[in-house]
């Protein structure tokens, strides 16, 4: 081999080496970094990264624990992020849009590792200049609720952590839960399934022992949370997220689907143009400048709090169930708001 050839396949293996070397606290071996290289189809021999790894360590932050043979190797869990390429400031943006708005969605072990990696992220947009379209981004852009803001529940301190390591493992919970319904607090031993963040309430969805439904427990009202080395499992009849959403399982049904049938005002109409209630939905426009809308949807609470929050832009012609609901809850409205305010 030239001495050109040898110093690429040194520079080859020695960045591919440094790439698979953990942060601390976890640790890798030169025996495992050998069979690494070597299932990446690298020839290399223990003594040759044995000497790769003194070499590198002179001048970067590794780290080796000998208190074990044979002995760990890892980045130190301060060193600086080493960017081969280096981190280019698109990517950067989606790791900062990342940790502003989805943090809470990664578990806690993922969070931890990606933590220098958003640190070297804002120091490449910083670098960036603020005349930079890329650095000026995330504070130009902003994700509003559909109605007024309101603060998440809180959590008992440290619960959160808990559920999200027992849905990554897939490992039971014995968790303290506060119900709602009943008002009372309760142990149970859970299977744990999802979790789904609908603002500003977090669900966990799971099965509780001995039954086999899939509930949703609202996290801010387990109480306590523990994990167990039992392995977790689906229900007998399977598990599907999406399904679950698509029936309506977090829109509160109260009946099956309906053929809506209301009368609304112009703006409405516009909006519904835009925004469907359905893909079998039809807009009539009428002679007084209303427009009769019909579409297929599920009979839940969330659509007549949607059709309530409506007020006089909309009135329900059908069905009559449907109808009546809304016209006695409105007759209520009325009735309260014919009395003095109380103090």
């Amino acid at each position: 081999m030239s001495q050109g050839n040898g110093m690429r396949a040194t520079l080859q293996r020695r960045m591919l080496l440094l790439g698979m070397i953990p942060r601390q606290p976890r640790r890798v071996s030169a025996p495992a970094l050998v069979e690494y290289l070597q299932a990446r189809g690298l020839s290399t021999t223990l003594r040759t990264i044995e000497r790769d790894l003194e070499a590198l360590s002179g001048f970067l932050p590794l780290g080796r624990d000998e208190r074990d043979r044979p002995y760990g190797w890892y980045w130190l869990s301060e060193a600086p992020l080493q960017d081969v390429p280096a981190l280019d400031p698109e990517t950067a943006l989606t790791l900062q849009i990342l940790d502003a708005h989805a943090a809470r969605l990664l578990p806690p072990s993922a969070r931890e590792r990606l933590k220098p990696q958003i640190a070297r992220a804002r120091d490449v947009l910083d670098a960036a200049g603020q005349d930079s379209g890329l650095s000026l981004w995330p504070e130009r852009i902003r994700i509003l609720s559909n109605g007024p803001p309101l603060d998440p529940p809180e959590m008992p301190k440290g619960v959160f952590p808990v559920l999200q390591q027992g849905l990554l493992e897939r490992r039971c919970l014995d968790i303290t839960y506060r119900s709602r319904s009943r008002g009372r607090v309760k142990d149970h031993r859970i299977h744990p399934l999802a979790l789904v963040f609908r603002e500003p309430v977090t669900y966990l969805l799971a099965t509780i022992e001995p039954h086999q439904d899939a509930l949703h427990l609202a996290a801010h009202r387990i109480e306590a949370a523990t994990l167990t080395d039992r392995p977790a499992g689906d229900p007998v009849d399977g598990f599907d997220l999406d399904q679950l959403i698509r029936d309506g399982a977090f829109d509160y049904p109260e009946g099956e689907r309906i053929q809506l049938d209301i009368r609304v005002n112009g703006d409405l109409a516009y909006h519904l143009h835009e925004a469907r209630l359905s893909d079998d939905q039809t807009i009539e426009a009428q002679a007084d400048g209303t427009s009769r809308v019909t579409a297929t949807v599920r009979d839940t609470a969330r659509l007549k709090w949607w059709l309530l929050g409506l007020g006089a832009g909309v009135e329900v012609i059908g069905p009559k169930a449907l109808r009546d609901a809304i016209a006695q809850e409105l007759e209520s409205a009325r009735v309260a708001y014919r009395s003095e305010a109380r103090a």
